[in-house]
């Protein structure tokens, strides 16, 4: 289910903010993680951010953290807080992310999350019965979700029998993590997949505070987005059914070289649009 992540791989050029490891509470995991990343230690304090862990009152296994001295430590939990709200709560497969993903007829398309971000579309994804492939650029960020998965399996799997919960399990197993840059995966791998989604980063004005921090967090490690049209491109070259792009509602849509290359079709929510791209429909009129 966790792909092993490249041990080869170096942080994002995107980067605007120094990152290194914190090892005040978990030194040997520190060391491991610094080894496997090749990210430096940080011995005196002088990095802007660093990945550490963090307890939560009343819970027992710290979490891998974003720590930084102005947003205070982001982390990933699959389990409890926003995305099990969003899990209940979200509106099921009614809801216009799920609607964006389609269907075919073998059955329910596999995903492809091209900008997994903190995980929140592909766990909501995941939780309507499809499989999904995260793909993230930044190694903190991919570290972060392979925490937080390994984390849910481990606690989901050592429950008592009484309290298990089968289908937060599936949901979790439905998810797989590769850290790499989306675009250059696409065209180096060419992986067999239905539906490639991506959610560029955008400023938005209205966010809650919790959001606020997480994104702020991401802002500063990754910087801002400058590669959408070369992403997809490599989408529209990869994806078997479609390519769903998240945009704000009254965003533009992302401009490609061949200005006839334009959404099939667009699915609204009160802030947010999907834009549709059918690989049927656009090979049909000989734009690919």
């Amino acid at each position: 289910m966790i792909q092993t992540m490249s041990e080869t791989n170096t942080p994002s050029s995107h980067a605007i903010a120094t990152l290194a490891i914190s090892n005040s509470t978990e030194p040997k995991a520190a060391q491991l993680l610094s080894e496997r990343f090749k990210l430096p230690i940080d011995l005196h304090h002088s990095a802007e951010m660093t990945l550490g862990w963090h307890l939560v009152k009343k819970d027992t296994i710290p979490k891998l953290a974003l720590l930084h001295k102005e947003s205070g430590p982001v982390f990933i939990d699959f389990i409890s807080g926003k995305k099990a709200h969003r899990r209940h709560f979200g509106g099921g497969k009614g809801q216009p992310l799920i609607r964006a993903m389609g269907k075919i007829k073998e059955g329910v398309p596999t995903i492809l999350d091209a900008t997994a971000g903190m995980g929140g579309d592909s766990f909501v994804i995941a939780s309507q019965g499809f499989k999904v492939v995260m793909v993230e650029r930044s190694i903190a960020v991919a570290a972060l979700l392979e925490d937080a998965l390994k984390r849910a399996l481990d606690n989901l799997q050592n429950l008592s029998p009484e309290a298990s919960d089968p289908e937060l399990l599936s949901i979790i197993m439905n998810m797989s993590l590769v850290q790499a840059d989306s675009a250059e995966y696409l065209l180096s791998q060419k992986p067999i997949v239905d539906v490639i989604y991506m959610d560029p980063m955008y400023p938005e004005k209205k966010k809650s505070a919790a959001t606020k921090k997480e994104m702020k967090a991401l802002q500063n490690l990754v910087g801002p987005d400058r590669d959408s049209e070369n992403l997809l491109q490599a989408a529209l070259q990869t994806a078997a059914y479609r390519v769903v792009v998240k945009r704000p509602k009254n965003a533009p849509i992302i401009q490609l070289k061949n200005p006839l290359l334009k959404p099939s079709a667009e699915i609204f929510s009160p802030n947010t649009r999907y834009d549709i791209y059918s690989i049927k429909a656009l090979k049909a009129a000989g734009l690919l």
